[in-house]
């Protein structure tokens, strides 16, 4: 079974981004290396916490590219949705509400695979709210886990990529 990470075009250049964010941050800590070895004690590596720091932090660096470019390796692009889709599918613009508070409408719209920045109302198709959201058609019920409570939602209307919406922005890494 092969993994499919998907992804828009501006989601596409934010993994770009962070795997050279990455890189950039691990080189910035290996150039360090030789200042932080003198920085301790120098009877031993083992002895020199600065140094110890550095190691471990480029192996966490180290870990974060070599996933971020397996993902990018099976990376597939889609395109955004100018017109409004059948059904709620990475790209597309979605209206809904809680069951139990009809009278307050969300709106968020799909993102890409880890792709998500919630303040910009882009969710990522693999985080909860957006898994409950795929496939559903307008007037869907669905079920969503939202801090550690079952929570019932209604699609209330699909709707095209918003203007801008997939524009190149900075995402927390």
């Amino acid at each position: 079974m092969s993994e499919r990470y998907v992804f828009t075009p501006g989601g596409l250049r934010r993994l770009y981004r962070r795997i050279a964010d990455s890189r950039a941050a691990y080189q910035a800590i290996a150039d360090d290396n030789p200042e932080a070895l003198e920085s301790g004690d120098t009877s031993g590596w083992h002895d020199n916490f600065a140094f110890e720091e550095n190691q471990r932090q480029m192996h966490q660096l180290a870990r974060r590219v070599r996933d971020l470019e397996r993902i990018q390796a099976l990376a597939e692009e889609v395109p955004v949705h100018l017109e409004a889709p059948p059904r709620a599918f990475l790209g597309a613009a979605v209206t809904w509400c809680y069951l139990d508070e009809p009278d307050v409408e969300r709106l968020v719209w799909i993102g890409g695979y880890d792709d998500g920045a919630p303040e910009r109302g882009r969710i990522s198709y693999n985080s909860p709210l957006g898994a409950a959201l795929v496939g559903a058609r307008e007037g869907e019920e669905r079920e969503v886990l939202v801090a550690d409570r079952q929570r019932r939602i209604e699609v209330l209307e699909i709707g095209p990529t918003p203007v801008g919406g997939d524009d190149d922005d900075q995402v927390n890494s």
